[in-house]
């Protein structure tokens, strides 16, 4: 069998899954569309966590979301609480 042949009956399989498919009832393509999407939740899931960590690495300010930030703010002073109205005199 040479390397052409092997192409054109891939094609014919192809083809007669694609039959199989149209000639589905209503019934039987909702189960086929239910055991497509379980069947491709754990990769597309895996795909979303990988753009995720992808876009993190790209944008220094998206890792940064939810980490504490590298100083402490300083206590207020009295002085800072009054000038913010924080103080009743």
């Amino acid at each position: 069998m040479k390397f052409g042949e092997i192409g054109v009956m891939k094609t014919k399989s192809i083809e007669k899954l694609a039959d199989k498919l149209i000639m589905l009832n209503p019934e039987e393509q909702q189960e086929l569309q239910l055991i497509l999407r379980a069947k491709l939740m754990p990769e597309m899931a895996k795909k979303q966590q990988e753009g995720l960590l992808r876009q993190q690495q790209m944008s220094p300010q998206m890792a940064a979301m939810g980490k504490r930030a590298g100083t402490q703010m300083p206590m207020p002073t009295v002085q800072d609480a009054a000038r913010q109205g924080l103080l009743r005199w």
